[in-house]
Protein backbone atom coordinates (compact mmCIF):
# COMPACT_ATOMS: atom_id res chain seq x y z
CA UNK A 1 0.00 0.00 0.00
CA UNK A 2 0.86 3.59 -0.26
CA UNK A 3 1.06 6.17 2.51
CA UNK A 4 0.15 10.09 1.71
CA UNK A 5 2.47 11.59 4.40
CA UNK A 6 0.90 15.51 4.63
CA UNK A 7 3.13 18.73 4.69
CA UNK A 8 2.91 20.27 8.08
CA UNK A 9 -0.02 22.01 7.94
CA UNK A 10 -2.12 20.62 5.58
CA UNK A 11 -5.25 18.24 5.75
CA UNK A 12 -6.22 15.83 3.57
CA UNK A 13 -9.49 16.59 3.72
CA UNK A 14 -8.93 19.55 1.53
CA UNK A 15 -8.67 16.92 -1.25
CA UNK A 16 -12.05 16.03 -1.52
CA UNK A 17 -13.78 18.59 -4.45
CA UNK A 18 -10.97 19.00 -6.35
CA UNK A 19 -9.66 17.71 -9.10
CA UNK A 20 -6.49 15.51 -9.67
CA UNK A 21 -4.11 16.10 -12.45
CA UNK A 22 -1.20 13.08 -12.64
CA UNK A 23 1.23 12.05 -14.98
CA UNK A 24 1.66 8.23 -16.32
CA UNK A 25 5.16 7.63 -16.78
CA UNK A 26 5.64 6.63 -20.06
CA UNK A 27 7.13 7.38 -23.58
CA UNK A 28 9.73 10.42 -24.01
CA UNK A 29 8.54 10.98 -19.94
CA UNK A 30 6.12 13.55 -21.94
CA UNK A 31 3.63 13.25 -18.76
CA UNK A 32 5.98 13.89 -16.28
CA UNK A 33 7.56 16.99 -18.26
CA UNK A 34 3.93 18.53 -18.79
CA UNK A 35 3.36 17.98 -15.30
CA UNK A 36 7.09 20.14 -14.46
CA UNK A 37 5.25 22.87 -16.39
CA UNK A 38 1.98 23.18 -14.68
CA UNK A 39 3.97 23.38 -11.35
CA UNK A 40 6.30 25.96 -12.24
CA UNK A 41 4.17 28.12 -13.81
CA UNK A 42 1.13 28.12 -11.38
CA UNK A 43 3.63 28.25 -8.58
CA UNK A 44 1.52 25.59 -7.04
CA UNK A 45 2.74 24.33 -3.10
CA UNK A 46 3.79 21.19 -2.11
CA UNK A 47 1.14 19.71 0.48
CA UNK A 48 2.83 16.96 0.87
CA UNK A 49 4.42 13.15 -0.35
CA UNK A 50 3.31 9.82 -1.22
CA UNK A 51 5.69 6.59 0.37
CA UNK A 52 5.22 3.65 -2.09
CA UNK A 53 7.53 0.56 -2.03
CA UNK A 54 6.78 -0.26 -5.36
CA UNK A 55 8.02 3.17 -6.77
CA UNK A 56 12.65 3.47 -6.72
CA UNK A 57 13.23 6.04 -4.06
CA UNK A 58 14.80 9.41 -5.14
CA UNK A 59 16.07 12.61 -3.44
CA UNK A 60 17.36 15.55 -4.85
CA UNK A 61 17.60 19.31 -5.33
CA UNK A 62 13.98 20.99 -5.16
CA UNK A 63 13.45 22.03 -8.71
CA UNK A 64 11.68 25.55 -7.49
CA UNK A 65 13.10 26.51 -4.53
CA UNK A 66 11.22 27.15 -1.25
CA UNK A 67 10.39 30.82 -0.84
CA UNK A 68 12.28 32.31 2.14
CA UNK A 69 10.59 35.20 2.57
CA UNK A 70 6.86 34.03 2.62
CA UNK A 71 5.41 34.74 5.68
CA UNK A 72 5.41 31.42 8.33
CA UNK A 73 1.64 32.06 8.27
CA UNK A 74 1.11 32.16 4.06
CA UNK A 75 0.46 28.95 2.51
CA UNK A 76 3.65 28.76 1.10
CA UNK A 77 4.82 27.11 4.60
CA UNK A 78 3.20 23.92 3.74
CA UNK A 79 6.08 23.48 1.25
CA UNK A 80 8.71 20.91 2.97
CA UNK A 81 12.30 22.58 1.67
CA UNK A 82 14.68 22.18 -0.67
CA UNK A 83 13.98 18.38 -1.58
CA UNK A 84 12.18 16.74 -4.58
CA UNK A 85 11.04 13.44 -3.71
CA UNK A 86 10.03 9.99 -5.89
CA UNK A 87 5.88 10.97 -5.53
CA UNK A 88 4.72 14.52 -4.37
CA UNK A 89 1.72 16.08 -3.93
CA UNK A 90 0.60 20.02 -4.94
CA UNK A 91 -2.63 21.77 -4.78
CA UNK A 92 -3.05 25.37 -6.02
CA UNK A 93 -3.88 28.44 -3.33
CA UNK A 94 -7.60 28.04 -4.56
CA UNK A 95 -8.04 24.97 -4.31
CA UNK A 96 -9.31 23.69 -6.82
CA UNK A 97 -6.69 21.97 -8.45
CA UNK A 98 -4.38 18.84 -7.14
CA UNK A 99 -1.71 17.53 -8.46
CA UNK A 100 0.86 14.55 -8.57
CA UNK A 101 4.37 14.65 -9.64
CA UNK A 102 5.72 11.17 -10.58
CA UNK A 103 9.82 11.61 -10.57
CA UNK A 104 11.27 8.15 -10.47
CA UNK A 105 9.93 4.94 -12.13
CA UNK A 106 7.90 2.09 -10.49
CA UNK A 107 9.93 -1.11 -9.84
CA UNK A 108 9.93 -3.51 -12.02
CA UNK A 109 7.21 -5.71 -12.42
CA UNK A 110 5.25 -3.68 -9.42
CA UNK A 111 3.60 -1.36 -11.64
CA UNK A 112 0.28 -2.84 -11.11
CA UNK A 113 0.40 -2.27 -7.90
CA UNK A 114 1.36 1.24 -7.73
CA UNK A 115 -1.73 1.61 -9.75
CA UNK A 116 -3.93 -0.22 -6.92
CA UNK A 117 -2.45 1.98 -4.51
CA UNK A 118 -3.23 5.38 -6.54
CA UNK A 119 -6.76 4.06 -6.93
CA UNK A 120 -7.00 3.53 -3.40
CA UNK A 121 -5.87 7.14 -2.65
CA UNK A 122 -8.14 8.48 -5.08
CA UNK A 123 -11.04 7.01 -3.36
CA UNK A 124 -10.28 8.17 0.16
CA UNK A 125 -9.30 11.37 -1.07
CA UNK A 126 -12.70 11.87 -2.39
CA UNK A 127 -11.31 13.71 -6.05
CA UNK A 128 -14.46 15.14 -8.04
CA UNK A 129 -12.65 14.15 -11.16
CA UNK A 130 -9.42 12.39 -12.62
CA UNK A 131 -7.26 13.91 -15.33
CA UNK A 132 -3.94 11.36 -16.20
CA UNK A 133 -1.29 12.33 -18.58
CA UNK A 134 0.35 9.54 -20.51
CA UNK A 135 2.28 9.37 -23.90
CA UNK A 136 1.66 6.31 -26.31
CA UNK A 137 4.72 5.39 -28.51
CA UNK A 138 4.27 7.25 -32.20
CA UNK A 139 5.81 4.47 -34.16
CA UNK A 140 2.81 2.39 -33.29
CA UNK A 141 0.07 4.43 -34.53
CA UNK A 142 -2.47 3.08 -37.03
CA UNK A 143 -3.22 4.59 -40.46
CA UNK A 144 -6.17 6.34 -38.97
CA UNK A 145 -4.29 8.09 -36.41
CA UNK A 146 -1.60 9.05 -38.83
CA UNK A 147 -3.92 10.39 -41.23
CA UNK A 148 -5.41 12.63 -38.15
CA UNK A 149 -4.88 16.64 -37.84
CA UNK A 150 -4.37 16.00 -33.98
CA UNK A 151 -1.41 13.81 -32.48
CA UNK A 152 -3.50 13.35 -29.57
CA UNK A 153 -6.15 11.37 -28.47
CA UNK A 154 -8.83 11.02 -24.95
CA UNK A 155 -10.33 8.08 -23.47
CA UNK A 156 -13.47 8.80 -20.74
CA UNK A 157 -15.19 6.84 -18.10
CA UNK A 158 -18.86 7.12 -18.15
CA UNK A 159 -19.06 9.10 -15.13
CA UNK A 160 -17.16 12.36 -16.88
CA UNK A 161 -19.88 14.85 -17.48
CA UNK A 162 -21.55 15.73 -20.00
CA UNK A 163 -19.92 19.46 -20.27
CA UNK A 164 -16.31 17.86 -20.50
CA UNK A 165 -17.56 15.61 -23.51
CA UNK A 166 -19.18 18.78 -25.05
CA UNK A 167 -15.78 20.76 -24.72
CA UNK A 168 -14.02 17.70 -25.87
CA UNK A 169 -16.07 17.87 -28.94
CA UNK A 170 -15.52 21.22 -29.50
CA UNK A 171 -11.71 20.94 -29.28
CA UNK A 172 -11.96 18.79 -32.15
CA UNK A 173 -10.34 16.16 -30.39
CA UNK A 174 -10.98 12.31 -30.77
CA UNK A 175 -11.03 9.71 -29.10
CA UNK A 176 -8.17 6.80 -28.60
CA UNK A 177 -8.82 4.43 -31.17
CA UNK A 178 -9.53 0.36 -29.96
CA UNK A 179 -6.66 -1.58 -31.86
CA UNK A 180 -6.94 -5.06 -32.01
CA UNK A 181 -4.07 -7.04 -30.57
CA UNK A 182 -1.92 -8.97 -31.79
CA UNK A 183 -0.77 -12.59 -31.42
CA UNK A 184 2.80 -11.26 -29.76
CA UNK A 185 0.23 -8.37 -27.44
CA UNK A 186 -2.05 -11.58 -26.14
CA UNK A 187 1.16 -13.64 -25.00
CA UNK A 188 2.61 -10.48 -23.64
CA UNK A 189 -0.45 -10.15 -21.20
CA UNK A 190 -1.18 -13.60 -20.35
CA UNK A 191 2.69 -13.16 -19.30
CA UNK A 192 2.17 -10.87 -17.44
CA UNK A 193 -0.57 -11.80 -15.49
CA UNK A 194 1.88 -14.52 -14.57
CA UNK A 195 4.02 -12.17 -13.05
CA UNK A 196 1.46 -10.56 -11.32
CA UNK A 197 0.16 -14.12 -9.75
CA UNK A 198 1.97 -16.74 -7.84
CA UNK A 199 -0.30 -19.17 -7.65
CA UNK A 200 -2.37 -19.48 -10.86
CA UNK A 201 -1.41 -21.49 -13.19
CA UNK A 202 -0.61 -19.76 -16.75
CA UNK A 203 -0.69 -22.58 -19.86
CA UNK A 204 0.28 -21.32 -23.18
CA UNK A 205 -0.66 -23.09 -25.90
CA UNK A 206 1.20 -23.55 -29.05
CA UNK A 207 -1.73 -21.33 -31.24
CA UNK A 208 -2.03 -18.34 -29.10
CA UNK A 209 -5.64 -17.89 -30.14
CA UNK A 210 -6.13 -21.03 -27.69
CA UNK A 211 -4.09 -19.52 -25.12
CA UNK A 212 -5.91 -19.98 -21.41
CA UNK A 213 -5.08 -18.27 -18.43
CA UNK A 214 -6.19 -21.13 -15.36
CA UNK A 215 -8.20 -19.12 -12.38
CA UNK A 216 -7.44 -15.58 -13.45
CA UNK A 217 -10.51 -15.21 -15.41
CA UNK A 218 -11.61 -11.41 -14.13
CA UNK A 219 -8.46 -9.60 -13.97
CA UNK A 220 -8.16 -8.74 -17.51
CA UNK A 221 -11.79 -8.14 -18.55
CA UNK A 222 -11.58 -4.72 -17.22
CA UNK A 223 -8.79 -3.95 -19.17
CA UNK A 224 -10.07 -5.23 -21.74
CA UNK A 225 -12.78 -1.94 -22.24
CA UNK A 226 -9.74 0.29 -22.17
CA UNK A 227 -8.11 1.06 -25.64
CA UNK A 228 -4.12 0.41 -25.89
CA UNK A 229 -1.91 2.74 -24.80
CA UNK A 230 1.56 1.19 -25.99
CA UNK A 231 4.54 2.31 -23.85
CA UNK A 232 2.11 4.12 -21.55
CA UNK A 233 2.96 3.11 -18.31
CA UNK A 234 0.17 2.27 -16.40
CA UNK A 235 -2.13 4.84 -17.59
CA UNK A 236 -4.41 1.75 -19.41
CA UNK A 237 -4.89 0.20 -15.53
CA UNK A 238 -5.09 3.16 -13.76
CA UNK A 239 -7.91 4.31 -16.08
CA UNK A 240 -9.75 0.59 -16.11
CA UNK A 241 -9.41 0.68 -11.87
CA UNK A 242 -11.12 4.22 -12.01
CA UNK A 243 -13.77 3.06 -14.65
CA UNK A 244 -15.04 0.30 -12.86
CA UNK A 245 -15.01 2.14 -9.39
CA UNK A 246 -17.62 5.02 -10.93
CA UNK A 247 -14.85 7.46 -10.53
CA UNK A 248 -14.56 10.01 -13.38
CA UNK A 249 -11.64 9.81 -14.93
CA UNK A 250 -10.01 11.53 -18.45
CA UNK A 251 -6.87 10.02 -19.49
CA UNK A 252 -5.49 12.92 -22.04
CA UNK A 253 -2.76 10.60 -24.38
CA UNK A 254 -0.35 12.43 -26.54
CA UNK A 255 1.41 10.35 -29.38
CA UNK A 256 5.37 10.77 -29.09
CA UNK A 257 8.94 9.34 -30.03
CA UNK A 258 12.27 9.17 -28.05
CA UNK A 259 14.41 12.33 -28.08
CA UNK A 260 14.06 16.17 -27.29
CA UNK A 261 10.45 15.64 -25.71
CA UNK A 262 9.98 19.25 -24.50
CA UNK A 263 7.86 20.42 -27.61
CA UNK A 264 5.44 17.32 -26.99
CA UNK A 265 5.35 18.24 -23.34
CA UNK A 266 4.05 22.02 -24.17
CA UNK A 267 1.70 20.17 -26.63
CA UNK A 268 0.15 18.35 -24.13
CA UNK A 269 0.36 20.87 -21.68
CA UNK A 270 -1.44 23.33 -24.45
CA UNK A 271 -4.59 20.70 -24.64
CA UNK A 272 -4.97 20.02 -21.13
CA UNK A 273 -4.94 23.95 -20.91
CA UNK A 274 -7.67 24.18 -23.49
CA UNK A 275 -9.57 21.91 -21.70
CA UNK A 276 -9.74 22.79 -17.88
CA UNK A 277 -8.03 26.67 -18.48
CA UNK A 278 -5.79 25.51 -15.57
CA UNK A 279 -3.45 28.22 -16.16
CA UNK A 280 -5.25 31.79 -16.91
CA UNK A 281 -2.80 34.59 -17.52
CA UNK A 282 -3.92 38.25 -16.38
CA UNK A 283 -3.78 40.94 -19.27
CA UNK A 284 -0.88 41.97 -18.37
CA UNK A 285 0.65 38.59 -18.70
CA UNK A 286 -0.95 38.32 -22.30
CA UNK A 287 0.56 41.33 -23.49
CA UNK A 288 3.75 40.52 -22.54
CA UNK A 289 3.86 37.43 -23.97
CA UNK A 290 4.05 34.82 -20.69
CA UNK A 291 3.28 31.83 -21.21
CA UNK A 292 4.30 28.51 -19.62
CA UNK A 293 7.88 28.92 -17.72
CA UNK A 294 10.14 26.18 -18.08
CA UNK A 295 11.40 24.60 -14.90
CA UNK A 296 15.38 24.94 -14.01
CA UNK A 297 15.93 21.41 -14.53
CA UNK A 298 14.69 21.72 -17.91
CA UNK A 299 18.18 23.55 -18.50
CA UNK A 300 20.22 20.36 -18.29
CA UNK A 301 17.34 17.92 -19.56
CA UNK A 302 19.11 17.32 -22.92
CA UNK A 303 22.86 18.49 -21.81
CA UNK A 304 24.96 21.42 -22.65
CA UNK A 305 24.63 22.81 -26.07
CA UNK A 306 26.79 22.41 -28.60
CA UNK A 307 29.14 24.96 -30.12
CA UNK A 308 27.81 26.08 -33.14
CA UNK A 309 31.76 26.92 -34.80
CA UNK A 310 32.22 23.01 -34.72
CA UNK A 311 29.98 22.61 -37.76
CA UNK A 312 31.76 25.80 -39.79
Amino acid sequence: MNTFVPSPGFDASRFKGTTLILPSVSIGNVPQLATDLLLTTLKLDRVGCIEDENVIPVLGPADRPHDATASPQSSSSLSTGGLSLAVEVFQSKDGKWTIIQQRSPTVRHRSHHYADNLLQFIRESEFDQVVLLASADGARRIDTQLRSGTPVRYILSPAVPTTLIETLKGLGLEPLESVPTTADQRREDLMRLQEHHSTPTLRLSDNVEGMELDNVTTTNQPLEKVPRIPSGGIARRLHSLCQEQGIAILTVVKFAMEGDNAPDAIFLANVLNAIFKVYVPTQQQTLDGEGWKMPKSWDSLYGNSYHQDMYQ
